[in-house]
């Protein structure tokens, strides 16, 4: 109840907080988009191969040894990535399950890189009721835990995939969860507003598409393979 109550006192400057983020990069972002045409393609494909229900393959935690938040790796890492990213987003799917794991290895997890999350809840009000739930899941400090669900039971968009009922059903698929204090959460709405702000922040800083991504004040758009991954953050490690 405590680390609740404090969570809730501290939404005020937390949502300043989002708008500092993004400004503290610094400079005018610059367009890092690599291979769009080949990423389209790919993902037309895994469009076209997902039904409308809901996806049950089943879940597997991932591990990840430094998480605060809605941040994955280390504070004071080099090269900071913020992902601006839609849980209906087929191509933020896809961002998820193909390139985050070698990302996560290659750089998360030996202090290279940390990844921020942050909400660009545009295509729906399914997209902003699962930004919701994943705020509500924060509160127990899981919230990359029900992000990975999230997205590995993507359907097609706006299709009842994300209602409030699934939202709590997926959230009794975590162990150790707290499923009533979560279910009283999204009940209240308790964070639409923060939600809806982060996606006006995210569009007055000049994202239109996700996923986005800003690695050290450079726009990056899409959802580029590991191999562009590692050329950007070579570049920004060269001082490029």
């Amino acid at each position: 109840m405590s680390r609740r109550r404090s969570r809730r006192q501290s939404a005020a400057p937390q949502r300043a907080g989002w708008r500092r983020q993004i400004d503290s990069f610094g400079g005018p972002l610059v367009l890092g988009s690599v291979a769009a045409a080949v990423v389209g393609v790919v993902a037309l494909i895994v469009i076209g191969s997902r039904g409308g229900g809901v996806n049950e393959t089943p879940y597997v935690p991932i591990e990840r040894s430094v998480v605060a938040g809605r941040v994955e790796g280390a504070a004071d890492a080099p090269v900071r990535i913020i992902e601006f990213s839609d849980f209906q987003c087929p191509f933020c799917r896809q961002f998820m399950l193909e390139t985050a794991p070698a990302l996560r290895a290659e750089f998360v997890e030996t202090g290279i890189a940390s990844i921020e999350y942050f909400h660009f809840a545009f295509l729906g009000e399914e997209s902003t009721r699962a930004a919701e739930a994943a705020e509500c899941a924060a509160e127990q400090g899981r919230f990359w835990d029900y992000h990975d669900l999230l997205f590995l039971r993507q359907g097609a968009e706006n299709a009842g995939v994300f209602s409030k009922g699934n939202l709590k059903r997926f959230a009794r698929e975590l162990a150790g969860f707290d499923t009533a204090a979560f279910d009283g959460c999204l009940d209240a709405g308790r964070y639409r507003a923060d939600v809806e702000l982060r996606a006006a922040e995210a569009r007055a800083a000049g994202i239109s598409s996700t996923p986005s991504f800003v690695v050290n004040g450079q726009l990056v758009r899409g959802a580029l393979p590991i191999e562009s991954w590692r050329e950007i953050i070579e570049q920004i490690r060269d001082g490029g």
